[in-house]
């Protein structure tokens, strides 16, 4: 059976600091602007749903039945 040599791993560099805290913080603005992305029209459309519900008994009322 051939036997299989495993090469010692190599010395890594030390992480840039400044690197890692930049691309945490785009990281997690873009998962923010994501879930801005998803929330805001389903908020809006909520918001519209409510407000057509409230209005239309008035707008209902306003006009008597034919």
């Amino acid at each position: 059976m051939a036997s299989v040599s495993i090469p010692p791993p190599k010395a890594s560099k030390p992480e840039n600091k400044a690197l890692v805290v930049a691309l945490s913080v785009l990281q997690l603005a873009v998962v923010v602007l994501v879930w801005l992305a998803a929330l805001i029209p389903a908020a809006l459309a909520a918001l519209a749903v409510l407000l057509w519900k409230s209005v239309r008994p008035t707008v209902r009322g306003k006009f008597p039945p034919a």
